[in-house]
Parts: structure tokens; C-alpha cells; sequence
């Protein structure tokens, strides 16, 4: 059974490719799916179509922690009221999924080609999208968040992995995955 990954934009696809276990996705489809309400009817549109897990990862947008649960529990409820016996998930990336690229500076550092402005680095807490497009654009290694993606190493990949966000999504896809073979063994 094919288990859709649904994340915003094209960048997260990317970034999810890169660093999630090839292993948990043979049988996943990571698609961009735009905004939250494009998200959202997306993810409705498999659940409902092809009866298949979906997990959404959400840009949160926001750090509040009561705002991030309210937007993880109104989205699951929808999800789940149409989902009946299909896995359904959402994470929320805090503040965004690009976040996960900052796990380790020295890292970031090392794939840019300089040491970034420490200001500018504290301000990825709240906007990681626009100070990692920032930093790549100042970057004379990098032309885009593809080229940084392709310049990771298995090590960095595995640095990547221990972020929460992709912790979250791994848990997910290996369930997803334990269970269709049980299915499977009992067919």
C-alpha cells in the first residue's frame, strides 16, 4: 500500500527526499501539495480516493505552542473524521520545515562555504525559509537549497534525521509500514 507524505512546497519535498531512510520510502509518495488549504484538501482527496495513509507536514508559521496544537488537532480531526481505519498524521514543522537545516551550524557553515552573520543565524528561529534563501543567495558554494541538499554527506543526512520534525515523520512511516506487512503475512 502507498503512503502519501504531503508537505507545502517543492523545497520540502526535496529536503524530505534527502534525508529520509530510503528503506521507509519505497512504497511513499512525497508530494507538494501548497499552502495549508491546498494541504488539507489534498490529504482529504487520498484519504477519501485511494483509501491510503497520509501524513501532512505543516509549516506551524508560528512557535506558540497552544496555536501549533490547535492547527495539529483541527487539521487531524478533519482528516480522521473521513479517515476511518486509514493511518492519518499531522507534524507540525516549528516554525518551518526548513528548520531542520540548522540543527547543526557548523554543518550549515560548512555547506555555504563561510561562517554566517550570528545575528542573521538568530533569526532562523523564526524564519528559516527567508534567512536560509538569505544565506544561500550570500553563499559563493551555493546556488540554491537543491545544490545544498545535494552536497550533504551520509553523515550529514544522519545529522539531519535526529531533528524532531523528521524523528515524528520516520515513527510514522515505519508503523505504516509494519503494518501493511502484517497485512500482507496474513493474506
Amino acid at each position: 500500500m502507498k503512503t502519501y507524505v504531503v508537505c507545502e512546497g517543492l523545497n520540502d519535498v526535496q529536503l524530505l527526499k534527502r534525508i529520509l531512510p530510503s528503506e521507509l520510502t519505497k512504497n511513499v509518495e512525497i508530494v507538494a501539495g501548497g499552502g495549508l488549504y491546498a494541504l488539507k484538501s489534498l490529504a482529504l482527496s487520498l484519504i477519501v480516493r485511494r483509501q491510503s495513509p497520509v501524513v501532512i507536514v505543516i509549516d506551524s508559521d508560528s512557535d506558540i505552542v497552544e496555536r501549533v496544537q490547535q492547527q495539529v488537532q483541527d487539521t487531524e480531526e478533519l482528516l480522521s473524521s473521513l479517515a476511518v481505519h486509514t493511518p492519518v498524521k499531522v507534524i507540525p514543522a516549528i516554525p518551518a520545515l526548513e528548520i531542520v537545516l540548522f540543527k547543526d551550524i557548523a554543518l550549515l557553515t560548512r555547506l555555504l562555504g563561510y561562517m554566517p552573520n550570528p545575528d542573521l543565524l538568530s533569526q532562523a528561529i523564526d524564519q528559516p525559509k527567508q534567512v536560509l534563501d538569505q544565506l544561500i543567495s550570500q553563499s559563493q558554494n551555493l546556488k540554491d537549497q537543491a545544490q545544498l541538499l545535494d552536497n550533504l554527506t551520509e553523515q550529514d543526512v544522519e545529522i539531519l534525521r535526529e531533528t524532531t520534525v523528521i524523528q515524528e515523520l520516520i515513527r510514522f512511516l515505519k508503523s505504516v509500514q509494519v503494518a501493511d506487512e502484517v497485512l500482507q503475512q496474513s493474506l
